[in-house]
């Protein structure tokens, strides 16, 4: 196997490792936004950075519950160049 298809394996692996999980809750819990979908964005932010999700269809899935958490969505989703 390559290094790249290494490194992709190694942070699949992350999404169902308990200590990570655990690692992540602790962490988001002493902040003051929603655990639960801290959790679920930092899974896919893997699944994007892995391949496995394209940053569209992120940005998609978590605009509405962005902007329902923080008021306002400025995350930048258009492509090089855009105006978004």
């Amino acid at each position: 196997m390559n290094d790249t298809a290494d490194t992709r394996e190694e942070m699949a692996s992350v999404l169902d490792d308990e200590d990570w999980q655990r690692t992540v809750e602790d962490i988001l819990e002493d902040g003051p936004h929603s655990t639960e979908l801290g959790k679920m964005m930092g899974r896919d932010a893997v699944r994007v950075s892995i391949g496995e999700m394209s940053e569209q269809a992120f940005h998609e899935k978590y605009h509405d519950a962005v902007l329902e958490e923080f008021g306002v969505d400025e995350r930048p989703t258009g492509s090089e160049g855009s105006d978004e």
